[in-house]
């Protein structure tokens, strides 16, 4: 896997803070000497993902991916090996070898992104240049002061057909380069490229580590359409961000809150308002991986509907989310009769006057109304559930067709994933219906039954069963002792570790016994065998136990050494006989074919004494010879 030095690639992991950068992505809290919070690589309720800042490694229990800087960066931003070693070795401010040869195994990301950031500084210089008034006038019109545009990196598309593509050639990009960027058009009537954006206000979209990956660009007058987006390209997928995340990140932790807007505008404005949680959803419609990106960071996410529209839209909106989600039947009653809680986001609706939205209302009645607005502020399903009993007024019972308000507000409630909005719901439409809440939530348990069902061909993938006990005691035995390796590894056999990845590991320490435990991260290729490593090194060992645990495991492994020479004896003995051997021979062989096998019995002794002394303490487990 490694194409650098091992000595490299150790100076720049030991020199990167893998919580600070897993912490980019995932809230993070403390958990003893690790740190634990939602995995972004699988969905998950209850926290199992875990990075140990000591060893630079991270790993989760739910899905079973680990590793360490390098492996995390090449599966949170889908970079080749040496793209992620250059990426946090300039963080890191580590010097890399000169590497003028092509870069076997490049995706091609690296040169994306300078492109892209060459085009951001483009747009941002045209708008504060001589050239840009129009986009200055716009921003003052709408009341976005200029620290807080230079902030967001904001810019201007001239509009020219050609200006993005000829600062870019000065550059040396290629025009292949940029159509892949989604940053120019090849022309139909004949051979060339021109601009995507001209004339608009630019928008830099970002990715949270604040890398610009797409642009917004909006009409200033009547062109069509108003809002133009970058498509989608290898750094930017729709409705995998949110805008303005990068710079949202901090308060929406500190805060535990999220408050989500639809428009640019409306964002920036919040952010100059001092409501620096939050982030705009990108001109698409929310979707659940956006969910599923806060829900890393906060508890509770605040979006803003126009009186008016809160029904119609609160509606939509949850149904949205509740059929992309997999939190339908998150919530149920204990014994006591209490709502048992399942940790999913509380999605709040913040009723704004009609006709305003965050910007406007903001400008016209400022911070202290917009605060009162998302005190205030009411569950999502709350507004779905009143759109679900306006359609259809009146008490309504069951039994009256599965398209009245009871059955469709039971199917709402089998997909509420909180406990708390559950149990208020439930009683709010049972006294609206005219029922008793439990025959709502006896309607809504059976139809979660239903729901959680998996199709079939559709179930999830799952970790791999675990290696056998013994022979991960041994493993992580070998990772952390290394007295263990000089002792233990001229002992082991292939046939001692059954496990393929533990096996994979062994044979990375027998190529290097010296390399640290996470150094080895770098040295094994298949990405099962990195899972293995990372989550023994997340564990927590006891050193104290270290001299007994080596030599259980000398005498262990010297036995079955010994039983492998006495069976190979016994076969050479046997293919002499058959074959008529001289009597010499065959009798010295007898002979030490005896010595062989009184070893074995005094070995096999002391490992039954010191399984009866102390049971499981080293291995947990048997191990079959």
């Amino acid at each position: 896997m490694a194409s650098y030095s091992p000595a490299l690639l150790d100076e720049i992991r030991g020199a990167v803070d893998i919580v600070d950068l897993v912490g980019r992505f995932v809230s993070l809290k403390k958990a003893g000497v690790n740190w634990k919070g939602l995995c972004p690589f699988h969905g998950e309720k209850t926290p199992s993902f875990m990075v140990n800042p000591r060893k630079g490694i991270f790993h989760c229990f739910g899905c079973g991916v680990g590793g360490d800087a390098f492996g995390f960066l090449m599966r949170q931003d889908k970079l080749a090996f040496p793209e992620a070693v250059r990426a946090l070795a300039k963080t890191a401010g580590i010097a890399l070898p000169e590497d003028s040869a092509p870069r076997a195994g490049d995706s091609g990301r690296e040169e994306l992104l300078r492109a892209m950031d060459l085009a951001a500084r483009f747009y941002a210089d045209a708008l504060w240049g001589a050239g840009g008034a129009r986009g200055r006038e716009y921003l003052d019109r709408r009341g976005v002061d200029p620290d807080v545009a230079r902030r967001f990196g904001l810019g201007y598309a001239p509009d020219g057909w050609d200006g993005l593509l000829a600062f870019m050639r000065s550059e040396r990009i290629a025009a292949e380069t940029l159509e892949k960027a989604g940053l120019v058009l090849a022309r139909q009537g004949g051979s060339g490229f021109y601009d995507r954006f001209r004339g608009r206000l630019i928008f830099a979209i970002r990715d949270l580590q604040g890398r610009v990956v797409a642009f917004g660009g909006r009409a200033f007058g009547d062109e069509q359409p108003k809002y133009l987006n970058s498509p989608e390209t290898p750094l930017y997928s729709k409705g995998q961000l949110l805008y303005a995340a990068d710079q949202a990140r901090p308060a929406i932790q500190e805060k535990n809150r999220a408050l989500l807007v639809e428009g640019y505008v409306d964002c920036l404005m919040a952010h100059q308002f001092g409501f620096t949680e939050t982030v705009a959803a990108l001109g698409t419609a929310f979707t659940g991986a956006q969910l599923g990106l806060l829900r890393r960071y906060c508890e509770e996410v605040v979006t803003f509907f126009d009186a008016d529209a809160a029904g119609q839209k609160a509606a939509e909106r949850a149904e949205e989310l509740l059929e992309s989600t997999a939190y339908g039947g998150g919530w149920d009653v204990n014994r006591s009769g209490a709502f048992v809680a399942s940790g999913a986001l509380r999605m709040k609706v913040a009723l704004l006057p009609t006709g305003h939205d965050p910007d406007t209302f903001l400008r016209a009645e400022g911070a202290d109304a917009f605060t009162e607005r998302i005190r205030a502020a009411r569950g999502l399903l709350s507004y779905a559930l009143d759109r679900v009993l306006a359609d259809e007024p009146g008490p309504m019972m069951p039994g009256r067709g599965p398209a009245n308000a009871f059955a469709r507000a039971a199917l709402m409630l089998a997909k509420v994933p909180d406990a708390q909005e559950a149990a208020s719901l439930s009683h709010e439409a049972g006294r609206k219906l005219g029922v008793d809440p439990t025959q709502l939530w006896t309607e809504s348990r059976k139809l979660a039954a239903a729901l959680s069902r998996p199709v079939a061909g559709s179930r999830p993938a799952t970790v791999s069963s675990g290696p056998p006990s013994e022979e991960r005691a041994l493993v992580g035995l070998l990772l952390d002792s290394p007295s263990a390796r000089h002792t233990l590894l001229s002992l082991l056999d292939d046939g001692d570790v059954s496990h393929a990845p533990l096996r994979a590991i062994v044979a990375a320490l027998r190529v290097r016994p010296d390399a640290t435990a996470e150094g080895l991260m770098t040295d094994l290729d298949a990405e099962s065998a990195r899972g293995v490593l990372a989550a023994l090194l997340v564990e927590d060992r006891d050193p104290d136990g270290e001299s007994a645990g080596v030599a259980e495991f000398q005498r262990r492994l010297e036995r079955r050494q010994r039983l492998r020479r006495l069976r190979a004896l016994s076969r050479s003995i046997a293919e002499a006989q058959a074959t008529g051997g001289a009597d010499a021979p065959m009798q010295e062989a007898m002979l030490k074919l005896h010595h062989e096998s009184r070893e074995v019995y005094e070995l096999s002794r002391a490992v039954a004494e010191s399984d009866h002394t102390a049971p499981g303490s080293l291995t947990g487990g048997s191990h079959k010879e």
